[in-house]
């Protein structure tokens, strides 16, 4: 599991939490920000998720994944010099 898994989990734990107390107490400001909190959770634990997605296919697949590593070179060298 990634770092940024972890760290996207307990980020929206962490939302979730404030979100609940903000509608407990009834601040509204609070409720949002837990919300946001939430959203950014989730971001960072799909970027970690994406991450050891390429990881696991470049273990499995090394020379696909110099072949398309290569291949995206060329591509951004035809395009950058335009």
């Amino acid at each position: 599991m990634k770092n940024e898994q972890v760290e996207g989990v307990a980020e929206k734990v962490a939302g979730k939490a404030q979100s609940v107390v903000g509608k407990l107490f009834g601040d509204s400001t609070l409720e949002a920000e837990g919300a946001g909190r939430q959203a950014a959770g989730q971001l960072t634990q799909a970027y970690g998720d994406a991450l050891e997605g390429v990881s696991t296919f470049v273990k499995e697949k090394p020379v696909a994944a110099i072949a398309i590593g290569a291949v995206a070179l060329l591509v951004l060298d035809r395009f950058f010099r335009r």
